[in-house]
């Protein structure tokens, strides 16, 4: 394959993972390889933690799983309780649906030919650090260009390599396709990035500085959030959240968009495949958590919700 096309499908591959990952949990997660991963694997045994699965009680149960975007060893296992209540359901509710255009399509809307270029809508020092980020993931210049300014901060959330298939959220959304169950996606990939498109410039500006930050900083909020995922801690899956969102007045300001008001969409699109029963709901731990979460808001509407031990 000529060096242009691996280039560009590393950049595909990378533009579907920054979508999974930075909208579903509300900070990105780091990649795991090689010897990270061996160590890993032998400190903790896989799945043993209380997955991050609820019922909805009703005449026939409902499902609803907190996912997250890696591939680490200490999560790579699907949980017993989430494979007997995804087998035993009817639906199945990602947050996107996977389909085998979808990384295409995602690129073609993150890299838009119709915008002015991305060097003249930030400030010389931060293009400066967007080129050197860009070039140590084999962006081209001229893809890199092409971002606004908030589709530059979701993408630059993204790890440098993610398998997809090998996530919490492929695995289940591949098993749910091979056991035959009816699909509806909660959002759209329109509604998704509209989220980032939108942000007033100055925020945008803001946000992608931020995710450099984070980046330059070995990416400490991510590790502290897989690992708070991987023990089933709620409370400190919260707290990492809570925190990412309270680190300055860009972040705090993204908190409205990008978890509250999905999380109100969400739970309004969920009520009528619950009242029907045997839905299997797979969307990001942090939009399950927390207060003005998902379950809460469905709480309040009336539905019995309880963890699955």
């Amino acid at each position: 394959m000529p060096p242009g096309m691996t280039r560009l499908n590393q950049t595909l591959t990378r533009a579907l993972a920054a979508i999974y990952l930075f909208l579903s949990t509300g900070v990105g997660l780091p990649p795991t390889r090689g010897a990270e991963i061996a160590a890993k694997a032998v400190s903790r045994p896989v799945a043993s933690a209380q997955p991050f699965l609820w019922k909805v009680e009703g005449p026939r149960p409902s499902w609803l799983f907190g996912t997250i975007h890696s591939d680490d060893p200490r999560i790579a296992t699907l949980p017993a309780q989430v494979t007997v209540a995804l087998d035993a359901s009817r639906t199945f509710h990602p947050e996107v649906e996977v389909s085998a255009d979808l990384a295409l399509t995602v690129a073609a809307k993150l890299f838009q030919a119709d915008t002015p270029d991305l060097s003249t809508r930030l400030p010389p020092p931060l293009w400066a650090r967007v080129k050197t980020a860009g070039e140590s993931i084999g962006l081209p210049e001229e893809l890199l260009q092409r971002l606004t300014p908030g589709l530059a901060a979701l993408f630059f959330s993204a790890p440098p390599n993610a398998d997809i298939a090998a996530t919490i959220d492929g695995q289940v959304h591949d098993r749910a396709v091979a056991r035959g169950l009816a699909v509806t996606a909660l959002e759209t990939i329109d509604e998704q990035l509209a989220l980032f498109e939108k942000l007033p410039e100055a925020q945008a500006v803001a946000a992608l500085t931020d995710a450099l930050d984070e980046v330059a900083a070995g990416r400490p909020a991510e590790k502290k959030l897989l690992t708070a995922y991987a023990n089933g801690d709620e409370r400190a899956l919260v707290a990492v959240v809570a925190g990412e969102f309270g680190t300055s007045p860009a972040a705090r300001a993204l908190a409205e968009p990008l978890l509250y008001r999905r999380n109100q969409l969400m739970a309004d699109r969920l009520v009528p495949h619950l009242q029907a029963g045997g839905a299997f709901v797979a969307i990001g731990a942090a939009h399950l958590t927390g207060p003005r979460s998902v379950i809460e808001l469905l709480r309040a509407r009336g539905w019995k919700i309880t963890r699955v031990p």
